[in-house]
């Protein structure tokens, strides 16, 4: 009897830090590396193509692995994943909701993948790669894309930042670049870019911009000699302005799919 009183307080604490999200709303899970900076200090900045592939893989893994995942954004160290459990009334929420296990699988997934991808590359990072995961609900569809939109801004931004930083370490000190870059707009800094150091800012790529996405889309596959449509998971990386074609995210986000593009 003892034994099962033991058991069953154990059991209690567990559940006492055990919380779950609300159920049938959009879920955002938002993946980051840790201490990037320093781990990535040896290789290209502002851009290394390297540590892109090796993070669009593995946002593209993460979106296949997590049940009722719809969209993928990756950018700067960071991927997003927007999942959801209320399309119909058989959706069962991926583990039951459950925050902790949500994280941990994510975190350990990202973390796994990211490093055997880099390790086939063979990267010279400073350390080991950790990814560390932070999970929420909105409200509605529209806010999950409201999430989208402001992380591709976010996107927007760190890679001016980035892109004038690197590129005036060049020339100047660190407190120098701080004070030149403190109280400027985003057109202000891609003019500073130009002045001091000769580089457009269009020409870096377009997903070092806008990020990259995952989402399925309608193709067209021949099975047994007939054409048949299949949704099949893509990765973007020439992605438009989310708040200037509105229909895109609203399309995938909304109905877990594209529609035919060209």
């Amino acid at each position: 009897m003892s034994n099962l009183k033991l058991k069953d307080r154990i059991v209690s604490y567990q559940e006492a830090a055990s919380s779950k999200l609300l159920g049938r709303l959009p879920i955002v899970m938002v993946v980051n590396g840790r201490s990037f900076s320093k781990l990535t200090s040896l290789l290209d900045k502002p851009f290394s193509s390297q540590i892109a592939e090796c993070l669009y893989s593995t946002a593209f893994r993460l979106i296949q692995e997590i049940d009722g995942a719809v969209f993928g954004y990756s950018f700067n160290d960071e991927i997003v994943i927007i999942a959801r459990n209320d399309q119909n009334l058989e959706t069962e929420p991926w583990y039951g909701n459950d925050i902790q296990k949500i994280v941990s699988v994510v975190s350990a997934t990202a973390t796994l993948h990211f490093n055997n991808y880099a390790n086939s590359l063979d990267l010279n990072l400073m350390g080991e790669p950790v990814f560390v995961t932070n999970v929420f609900a909105v409200p509605n569809t529209m806010e999950a894309i409201n999430v989208m939109v402001m992380k591709q801004q976010q996107a927007f931004q760190s890679s001016v930042q980035l892109a004038c930083f690197y590129e005036l370490l060049k020339k100047y000190n660190k407190n120098d670049i701080r004070d030149m870059l403190t109280g400027i707009d985003q057109n202000e800094k891609i003019q500073l870019l130009q002045q001091e150091c000769g580089v457009d800012f269009n020409d870096y790529p377009m997903a070092f911009k806008r990020g990259v996405a995952c989402y399925r889309t309608p193709q067209i596959v021949t099975f047994n000699d007939t054409e048949v449509i299949k949704n099949k998971w893509i990765l973007n990386t020439d992605l438009p302005i989310f708040t200037r074609e509105h229909s895109f995210l609203n399309n995938i986000i909304s109905t877990g799919t594209d529609i035919f593009r060209k």
